[in-house]
């Protein structure tokens, strides 16, 4: 605390001043020159030690002393740590002029050094392993969520309470005890065939798992409605699942995991040296997803009688500032030729994204400056989802058997069209991707931003808490034909536009889920009327799909009856946007994809259609007489004035992982001092006797008012002879 630890080598402590940080907080300090102090040498206290060891090369400020061997060992007079309200320098060596202050310039200067420093971060999430590709465990402590436990799907018997609004009612044996309304309920479903879902095997098998918000508990916690209809699995009674318990509400990463309000960076009494540096470090261990929403989605409209909420009354709407801020908002520009091709392309508009960022009331810096992502060294950024995703290489269609997808950070650094904003692509991990060589492109890492954004409205599908499915749907691919019924007949005329998507349904178990949110667009820049074939874009992309009549069915997965398109044909030249209340439905169910009537759809089929079998051809008649698709009824979103009900854009917490190297940029000053024998030939000690080797015990750092703004001592004064130059390097990080 007083002195400096005495040292073999002379080490330089280093201090920035009371006036110097005063000067700092007002923005003000300047470094222009420098002293070189000699306050606390002695030059005459060692010449007595002399006449005990005359033999010895003891010089003016350093002496011999005996040790326990009975050897002899140098020493040097004791040095201060430099203080805070540092006095100015008694003494200092002068130069041949007679000076003491020496400006900064010449062979002494001052220099910038920036650095990066990298650590990991801590994974952070609700699993454990942070592995899609070995299988993610839950964390089940209430560190992470507030209960969790066990329910018979005899307890789903499609029970509903319609008081304001449908509700699901879930009767339970074992009542939730931690729980509240607004809790979110996370339900792993299983069937008969593939048995309880309970422990480790929640999370590794791939399975349908839903999302629902708790709207009322009664009975103690036994009865519990949720936000919606909930399916009927009585026929697989017996069977037995997990559920966790999430904390819900518009804050749960302070209102459950962290602070209320932001806290001092420092704790009370720290200032007040009643503890040292005891800081704020609450760990908050989950990260927090919201998904703004800029358009409705198809078949999401004002219906004059149920007055279903659109977009504006989703969730997280106050992201939609951070949606503009990326770049999200504007419509890329899609090339003529594109436009004149004979081949569909995806709708380049982003309906919506998915925004995982860390964001609670505690101000420990667990992150850094920033995300440290280095291909070279493989520091990179990952996500692990427990999502069924259609591009996950597990064998092919209908043979996936582990659950989750790991996204990462690409190595090519990037920077948003007209901004300084960088950014790195999320992909695929390449090992669990159909295409390791060209993983796709999910969405963008923001180091500094600190933020990881899904653009990939699929992924973002399965994400969501609200749209029935925790699996993706892969992609149509459409193209131009003749007419069926001959000319004049086609769906599109010359110059018109046409939007496809898709949804499947099944007639059990969870029926209606939210259709694929990656439009398929198809111009017709022919001269005359045109009708549409399409099919799905690429083979073994429903790794997850299961046909249930199958030999050897698994019950893994996900199942549909019904396969039914959404199309709205439009005018560029009136709207360049379809109008979310005139999508139309189709149903294209036949034995072509089910092998028999009533069955459930084979994947291998639907996968594998071509046109002129299956009939997947969109014809002019066939869409004129097809019925409105209504979203709002088909998977249950609010209406009304009820706003308590879970909507879109309701998400919170990232139901997944997070792992990341973490950076900071370290800004150091470097005065070089250097102190020339020939030059500083004297000295304003009183002690110091003419010519005399000279020693240095400080270096004061001053600014344009000679004020000693940063003061550097050393841990034992250095000799400066007449022959010899010595360099003191002092160092201050910012």
């Amino acid at each position: 605390m007083s002195y400096i630890n005495k040292h073999r080598t002379a080490l330089v402590r280093t201090k920035l001043t009371d006036i110097g940080r005063e000067l700092l907080a007002k923005g003000q300090l300047t470094f222009n020159s420098w002293i070189a102090g000699d306050s606390e040498v002695d030059y005459s206290y060692v010449k007595g030690w002399k006449d005990f060891v005359p033999s010895s090369s003891a010089t003016t400020g350093q002496f011999f002393f005996n040790i326990n061997t009975g050897g002899t060992e140098v020493n040097y007079s004791a040095v201060l740590r430099p203080k805070d309200k540092q006095y100015y320098p008694k003494s200092f060596l002068l130069d041949n002029g007679g000076d003491f202050i020496q400006q900064f310039g010449g062979e002494s200067n001052v220099k910038l050094v920036k650095g990066i420093i990298s650590n990991k971060a801590d994974d952070r999430g609700f699993f454990s392993g942070s592995t899609a590709s070995l299988g993610l465990t839950a964390q089940t402590t209430t560190q992470f969520i507030k209960e969790s436990g066990s329910i018979d799907l005899s307890a789903f018997s499609g029970e509903t309470d319609t008081t304001t609004f449908t509700k699901g009612v879930l009767r339970l044996s074992t009542p939730l005890t931690a729980s509240s309304v607004n809790d979110i309920m996370v339900l792993n479903l299983s069937n008969s065939t593939l048995g309880n879902l309970t422990g480790t095997t929640t999370e590794t098998t791939p399975s349908m798992s839903q999302y629902y918000m708790i709207t009322n508990l009664e009975d103690s916690g036994s009865t519990v409605n949720v936000d919606r209809a909930l399916p009927n699995f009585t026929a697989d009674s017996g069977t037995i699942i997990s559920y966790y318990v999430i904390p819900g509400g518009n804050d749960p990463a302070d209102d459950y995991y962290g602070e209320s309000s932001l806290t001092s960076y420092w704790h009370t009494g720290t200032l007040s040296f009643d503890s040292s540096c005891d800081i704020c470090v609450d760990n908050i261990p989950v990260w927090n997803m919201n998904n703004p929403w800029c358009e409705n989605m198809a078949g999401q409209f004002k219906d004059t009688t149920d007055y279903y909420h659109d977009h504006q009354l989703f969730g997280s709407e106050e992201f939609v500032g951070t949606k503009l801020l990326l770049n999200y908002k504007n419509t890329p520009e899609v090339t003529q030729a594109l436009k004149e091709s004979a081949s569909s392309y995806i709708d380049p508009f982003q309906k919506g994204i998915s925004i995982i960022h860390y964001t609670n009331s505690c101000i420990s810096n667990f992150y850094g400056e920033f995300f440290h992502i280095d291909g070279e060294s493989g520091k990179l950024l990952n996500l692990d989802i427990p999502v069924m995703w259609h591009r996950k290489n597990d064998v092919g269609t209908a043979s996936g058997t582990t659950m989750g997808m790991r996204f990462l950070s690409d190595t090519t650094e990037k920077t948003l069209e007209n901004t300084n904003i960088v950014y790195y692509d999320l992909i695929e991990y390449s090992g669990m991707s159909v295409t390791p060589s060209t993983p796709l492109a999910v969405g963008k890492v923001f180091p500094n931003e600190k933020i990881v954004v899904v653009d990939n409205e699929e992924l973002l599908a399965a994400m969501s808490y609200k749209s029935n499915r925790n699996w993706s749907l892969p992609d149509l691919k459409s193209e131009l034909t003749s007419p069926v019924n001959g000319e004049c007949t086609g769906i599109l005329k010359a110059g018109e536009r046409v939007y496809l998507t898709y949804y499947m349904s099944a007639n059990s178990g969870v029926t209606n889920t939210l259709p694929c949110q990656r439009y398929t667009v198809l111009d017709n820049q022919t001269a005359s009327d045109k009708d549409v074939q399409f099919r799905l874009a690429n083979v073994d992309q429903l790794p997850y799909m299961r046909k249930v009549e199958s030999v050897g069915y698994d019950g893994k997965g996900f199942y549909a009856n019904e396969f039914k398109v959404l199309a709205q044909v439009v005018d560029p030249k009136l709207t360049d946007r379809p109008d979310p209340k005139l999508w139309r439905e189709i149903d294209f169910t036949s034995t072509n994809i089910t092998t028999n009537s009533g069955e459930t759809i084979d994947p291998l089929l639907l996968q594998n259609q071509n046109s002129t079998i299956t009939g997947f051809i969109l014809e002019g008649p066939t869409y004129t007489g097809a019925t409105t698709f209504n979203l709002g009824s088909f998977i249950d979103l609010p209406q009304g004035t009820f706003y308590n009900k879970m909507n879109f854009g309701d998400e919170r917490l990232f139901f997944g992982n997070l792992r990341t190297y973490i950076g900071a940029t370290v800004y150091k000053t470097l005065f070089s001092v250097n102190i020339d024998g020939a030059e500083f030939g004297s000295s304003s000690n009183p002690t110091y006797t003419t010519g005399g080797d000279r020693f240095v015990s400080e270096v004061g750092i001053l600014d344009n008012n000679q004020n000693v703004v940063m003061i550097a001592k050393l841990s034992r004064p250095i000799k400066i002879a007449n022959s010899s130059t010595a360099t003191i390097e002092i160092t201050m990080d910012f």
